[in-house]
């Protein structure tokens, strides 16, 4: 009788506590980074889960070599009407947090934007000259490893009469234009060196693997960067 007696309190224990465990669900965040201007930077993030609470968002600002340069908080509770339109709760999980751009200097950036933790599925990938910030959105950068890097520019030696043509059609330009291998680089693939990022738009006959010719204005300019070997990463 004393082991039944025993039994039958932890079976009530255990049954009055189990609806608390098994109805609760954990929270699930989401969101997206939009965009940057000069002042500011802005998104939406919520708990699908508890749509009616305004969630507190971590910003992080990173510079080229991935350190934090800029922290900033928001909380996510401005009403976006493309949000209800599109039948996400309220509509009011937007957020907008002051960026004194000013403040850092010329540039490429990666903005990130956390919620508990999580980190929401795309960056901002920023470029800062001067007064001027632009920005795309991506969902990651990936390390493709260390290459080889040369130079080469429009003259005779370099181009081998080409110039600035290039082999997908564009016109080639410093600081922007890369030749690589497409069958390890796709054309069109953005991909930053030494903090620098690049369009590849251009093959050459030696470029083979893991091998990229970055593209300059002149012959002088190609002699003094000479070769490098140095780790790519590819902006997606």
């Amino acid at each position: 009788m004393k082991y039944k007696l025993i039994l039958t309190a932890f079976l009530t224990a255990f049954l009055t506590v189990l609806p608390c465990n098994t109805t609760a669900l954990a929270s699930v965040y989401t969101g997206h980074l939009d965009s940057t201007s000069e002042e500011c930077i802005s998104g939406w993030a919520w708990d699908s889960e508890n749509p009616s609470h305004a969630v507190n968002v971590q910003i992080l600002v990173k510079n080229s070599s991935f350190s934090t340069v800029q922290e900033l908080s928001a909380t996510a509770d401005l009403y976006y009407s493309h949000l209800s339109d599109a039948g996400i709760g309220t509509g009011k999980y937007g957020f907008s947090v002051s960026m004194n751009w000013s403040s850092l200097p010329d540039g490429f950036y990666f903005v990130e934007a956390y919620v508990a933790g999580t980190k929401l599925p795309n960056c901002l990938q920023v470029t800062k000259s001067g007064s001027s910030v632009s920005y795309t959105s991506g969902s990651s950068v990936r390390s493709l490893g260390v290459f080889q890097t040369t130079a080469y520019c429009p003259c005779y030696s370099c181009s081998e009469g080409w110039g600035r043509h290039t082999s997908t059609g564009a016109i080639a330009s410093a600081r922007h234009t890369i030749a690589v291998d497409p069958r390890v680089i796709p054309y069109g693939s953005r991909v930053m060196i030494n903090g620098m990022v690049y369009t590849a738009e251009d093959r050459g006959g030696a470029v083979k693997g893991n091998h990229i010719d970055i593209f300059f204005d002149t012959h002088g300019e190609t002699r003094q960067y000479g070769t490098q070997y140095t780790e790519v990463f590819l902006l997606q």
